[in-house]
């Protein structure tokens, strides 16, 4: 049934290819553990236009150095099997782990690589949230989100443009300060949004630009690293909806779980078919049409908030694929156990163990042994 389901997905994408749409896909990967002893790496790829998840590479510790190798490999595996399956990729959206970066810059220049705005943002919110909190900077506290939510409208208003996108990062500089008029190489610059009232104005907590925490902030908004990405965020590109398949894949693979290999295979294809056929929920309403909110207080935000209520998810997958084992297991031509019919896995060792596994009496007697090594 996946690999059925796959092949839909890869023929729209060819469709794509011969209408010339562009195909856009996002990566990310999500490893089995939350620490750094992750035994296996799960890189799912994403199509831009569906929100469908059209691939998936499954790598195992073993293949790599460390953890942190994994994500790499899976990349890498998964971007040449969808090439080989003849699917032209225009735009690949990823964080902005380095190794991937360069795996972008030297085997697939063809490729435009873009960096998912939500993980800088993430990045960029930690920074600010780090530096807020000393005495110097405290000022920067009400502001952190509004800078944030500031960096996504940018992304969001460019049109694709860098320069653009460039231009109204660096005005957050002037607005900050209650300056919403100004000249920059020889041009007269304004603030997009509708002009503030006098107690709008009065009522803001300006920074003053001889401040420690304007400095402060500056460093970080004309950093030349973040000004150098910027030049990769200008599509708006962000993988929000990776992040809500991850979701869905934690209630088939827990991390507090280990897993064999073949059920990490299966388990993933589940997680797949839930969440292609669940995608495009919309937002749930009550009896006289009107659209449903949670109000919850997220810990990291300190604050309400609104979040929508999605109609429920169906499983229908689930009753298609138990009418399919029925009828496998009614066919008289299916052999239990049949090598035909097994599922292939690759040549990797059957455990992470870097050693051949000792003599059990030899074992026990190191353990018991004072001078033991």
């Amino acid at each position: 049934m996946y690999k059925e389901q796959q092949e839909k997905l890869l023929e729209g994408l060819r469709t794509q290819n011969i209408l010339q749409k562009g195909v856009h896909l996002s990566g990310d990967g999500r490893n089995d553990s939350p620490g750094f002893s992750a035994k296996y790496c799960t890189y799912s790829i994403m199509d831009g236009s569906t929100n469908q998840v059209v691939h998936y590479e499954l790598v195992q510790v073993t293949e790599a150095a460390s953890s942190v190798g994994m994500e790499p490999i899976g990349f890498k595996r998964g971007l040449n099997s969808l090439l080989e399956m003849g699917i032209d990729i225009d735009v690949m959206t990823t964080d902005r782990s380095p190794s991937i970066r360069k795996i972008m810059r030297v085997d697939y220049p063809q490729i435009h690589h873009e960096f998912d705005i939500w993980h800088v943002v993430k990045g960029f919110f930690k920074k600010l949230l780090s530096v807020s909190k000393k005495k110097e900077n405290v000022d920067l506290q009400p502001w952190i989100k509004s800078i944030c939510n500031h960096l996504w409208y940018a992304c969001a208003s460019c049109n694709g443009d860098p320069e653009v996108l460039t231009e109204k990062w660096k005005s957050l500089l002037h607005h900050i300060c209650g300056e919403h008029r100004w000249e920059e190489n020889g041009r007269q610059q304004t603030c997009a949004h509708d002009d503030l009232t006098h107690d709008q104005q009065r009522r803001k907590r300006w920074l003053r630009k001889e401040s420690t925490a304007f400095r402060t902030l500056s460093t970080l908004v004309l950093h030349p690293n973040l000004l150098k990405d910027m030049r990769q965020m200008a599509l708006f590109k962000h993988t929000g909806s990776l992040e809500v398949y991850h979701s869905v894949l934690l209630k088939y693979c827990r991390k507090n779980l280990h897993f064999h290999y073949s059920s990490m295979t299966a388990r993933s294809q589940l997680a797949v078919m839930d969440h292609n056929e669940n995608v495009n929920r919309q937002q749930a309403t009550t009896s006289s049409g009107v659209p449903r909110y949670n109000i919850v207080f997220p810990k990291q935000n300190k604050d309400w908030l609104a979040r929508k209520i999605y109609e429920p998810t169906t499983q229908n997958f689930r009753d298609e694929l138990l009418q399919r084992v029925q009828e496998r297991r009614s066919d008289p031509t299916v052999l239990f156990k049949d090598p035909s019919s097994q599922v292939s896995l690759p040549d990797i060792p059957c455990n992470i163990a870097t050693k051949p596994k000792p003599d059990k009496e030899a074992a026990i007697a190191k353990h018991v042994s004072r001078f033991s090594k």
